[in-house]
């Protein structure tokens, strides 16, 4: 009796949640570590951890359109000829071009180029011309007018390289939240089998504290022998409890540590404090909140602005094609190359053209195809947009509701223990007065078992509702101080592969 009214003194004054005893051999682990190293560690995290990356280099890939490009042109050729039908006399002719210059292209989408070509001619006539050098040194420049024009139509690739880097990270973020609130689950399903397995471990302590008694009682002729077996029923039916208890406590020890790919030794012991305050907000703050965070509505906000810059750039595409292209320059005449180079310094002999270049095809459908098909993709990427914020919203909503349900319960499961406890208390002393059973003590004591189990099931749903809820407002990596930028997440994926 004494034993009993002690363990319901104890449990009815311990604070909602009571940290785990660690033993020889046990790590403590807090939930805020466990979702750490989940973020860190997960291999299907990991796996997403590439895409940011991938999406970085082909940005970097995108931005090359503006890289300058540096040709260049070596040519020998030459030629024996007869000078007439069966003459001995041949002409002999060597021609030699050292050609060079860059291109670049600029954000309106022109490209502008300089060239230098270098032209060496000689012949075996001995004439004033059998031997000369003519270098040339021009500037030329390239604008599309129509199609073609300006610098969002130019940095399309960039823009949509840029747009798919957001979608990466995106992708990434959600993945992260989702693997922190199953960390999440798991440390706490973890924590109800170890609680679960002390309460099992009490039960049959107590089941065979009963069957003792009732061995001296019999023994004293005061119990009727049948007695003996109920509570020898009941002491085998609480060891089988308890070996169910300890291998759902290995499989979820097991479970966490694969979760986490956390390779030190030892099991890990989930060490919780007092339960969380009731979160204070609202359902219009918590929504506005989760519409300006989730993940899944950046990924389609990126959708609309993708779907209608497509839109828009395949609008100029389908224009007609003008191009002004002009070039202006220099060229130099000599019997050497240094003569010839003078010549050309001197600026005596200019050139220059200027030119329009027009191109339109009859029905142009393939440009107009692709501006029907982009202009439904942004009509489709806003229609998913609205679609996606009120599922958001009705998560929120179902998370609130959840909170709520889940703090409620923790008083219920409360009034639930001290209710048991006090019944089993009650049963105890009638079995002693021989007013009950041995089988009514050891329901009413599997009644306290349940209830205690219920009351632990209880505080973790409350933990795990409150992960869900900043899970579903696109705060829970905020809440652990977990935010990573885009490119620390490349630089991550990076070392992964060296």
């Amino acid at each position: 009796m004494r034993t009993v009214r002690t363990l319901l003194a104890l449990l009815l004054s311990l604070p909602l949640f009571a940290s785990s005893d660690v033993r020889a051999g046990e790590v403590a682990v807090a939930v805020e570590d466990a979702i750490r190293l989940a973020v860190e560690n997960n291999l299907d995290l990991q796996v997403q951890t590439f895409s940011p990356a991938i999406a970085e280099a082909g940005i970097r890939g995108a931005r090359g359109i503006y890289d300058t490009r540096l040709t260049a042109l070596l040519d020998h050729r030459g030629k024996d000829a007869q000078v007439a039908p069966g003459s001995a006399t041949a002409d002999r002719q060597r021609f030699f071009d050292f050609d060079a210059g860059v291109q670049r292209l600029v954000p309106t989408g022109g490209t502008a180029s300089v060239s230098v070509n270098n032209a060496w001619f000689a012949d075996n006539q001995g004439t004033s011309f059998s031997r000369y050098a003519n270098p040339q040194l021009s500037f030329s420049f390239t604008q599309p007018v129509l199609q073609g024009w300006g610098r969002e139509v130019t940095e399309r690739g960039i823009t949509l390289a840029q747009d798919s880097a957001d979608v990466s990270l995106a992708d990434w973020r959600q993945k992260a939240e989702s693997t922190a609130s199953a960390a999440s689950g798991r440390f706490y399903d973890l924590y109800k089998a170890r609680e679960n397995l002390e309460t099992r471990r009490a039960s049959l302590a107590v089941a065979r504290r009963i069957h003792e008694e009732n061995e001296a009682r019999v023994k004293a002729g005061v119990l009727a022998s049948f007695q003996l077996l109920d509570s020898e029923l009941g002491v085998l039916s609480r060891e089988t409890d308890l070996l169910a208890s300890e291998r759902a406590r290995r499989e979820a020890a097991d479970g966490l540590g694969v979760f986490l790919q956390r390779k030190e030794p030892g099991e890990i012991v989930p060490v919780v404090g007092s339960v969380a305050e009731r979160i204070d907000t609202t359902e219009e703050a918590a929504i506005a909140v989760a519409l300006r965070k989730r993940p899944e509505l950046v990924r389609a906000r990126v959708g609309v602005h993708s779907g209608e810059f497509s839109e828009k750039v395949s609008r100029n595409l389908a224009l007609p094609s003008l191009s002004l292209a002009g070039t202006v320059g220099v060229t130099g005449l000599g019997k050497s190359y240094g003569e010839g180079f003078e010549d050309m310094a001197s600026g005596k002999y200019p050139n220059w053209s200027v030119a329009l270049n027009f191109s339109f095809p009859i029905g142009n459908s393939s440009a107009l195809a692709e501006l029907e098909a982009n202009r439904l993709k942004a009509g489709q990427a806003r229609v998913t947009l609205r679609s996606v914020e009120e599922s958001v919203a009705l998560e929120v909503r179902t998370a609130l509701r959840a909170l709520e349900t889940r703090y409620r319960q923790i008083e219920v499961a409360r009034k639930g223990v001290a209710v048991a406890g006090v019944r089993f208390e009650s049963y105890e002393k009638r079995q002693k007065l021989g007013l009950a059973t041995t089988k009514d003590l050891l329901d009413a004591e599997s009644q306290l078992v349940a209830a205690k189990e219920g009351l632990v099931g209880a505080l973790a749903d409350y933990q795990v509702a409150v992960t869900e809820f900043y899970r579903s407002t696109g705060e829970l990596l905020d809440r652990h101080n977990l935010a990573v930028e885009g490119k620390s997440i490349a630089s991550k994926a990076r070392k992964g592969t060296r």
